[in-house]
């Protein structure tokens, strides 16, 4: 699993306070980490690490591609945030499965791009208004297991819960996007920091 060395995290802590400085409004959107992702890894000489982006690309299979030794990284940045104890990213539109549960369910099961989350919460309070992000490494094996019988209809929406505990949720009205509930329990490595 790919991971962001100390220095690419301190590189991104201080491009998210520039952005901060710039901006009052509210959280860094998932295209902009992206591109202060791509920076902070571009930003540690040491670790020898390349990183290839492409603004505005929907690719499945990479936001960011990482070369690190032989070994090649594909990486997918989501935003996030944490609610009930649980990690909840939007993902990937299936649209083109037609409404097949089957196919979608065998596509997920075999995406192989890693994901590196940045979940924010907004704090406003007596002290002003303040960001804590987290960076937070998400194990591709939690997102496997579905299958297709297993798939409920509740409302509108299609759920199903794998072995981990993981919740996915299918959403025709939005191109049949996925979203994923998972228990922070589940999370690997993070970093925590507050800007404001």
């Amino acid at each position: 699993m790919y991971r962001l060395t100390a220095r690419m995290v301190q590189a991104f802590r201080k491009n998210l306070e520039k952005y901060h400085e710039l901006f009052s409004g509210g959280r860094c959107s998932g295209w902009e980490l992206e591109e202060l992702i791509f920076k902070s890894i571009q930003s540690d000489n040491v670790a020898q690490h390349h990183a290839f982006w492409r603004e505005g690309g929907h690719d499945d299979l990479a936001d960011i591609q990482v070369v690190a030794g032989r070994r090649k990284y594909n990486l997918q940045i989501k935003s996030g945030s944490i609610k009930a104890n649980n990690l909840v990213l939007s993902g990937y539109r299936l649209g083109r499965f037609d409404g097949s549960l089957s196919q979608i369910s065998g596509y997920l099961n075999g995406v192989e791009s890693e994901i590196l989350s940045v979940p924010c919460e907004r704090i406003d309070d007596d002290e002003g208004r303040r960001f804590i992000y987290q960076i937070v490494y998400v194990n591709r094996e939690h997102l496997r297991g579905l299958q297709a019988d297993a798939w409920t209809k509740k409302g509108k929406s299609f759920k199903q819960e794998n072995n981990y505990g993981v919740r996915f949720t299918l959403s025709p009205s939005m191109s049949w996007q996925i979203w994923w509930r998972i228990p922070v329990s589940l999370l690997a490595e993070t970093h925590e920091f507050s800007i404001g």
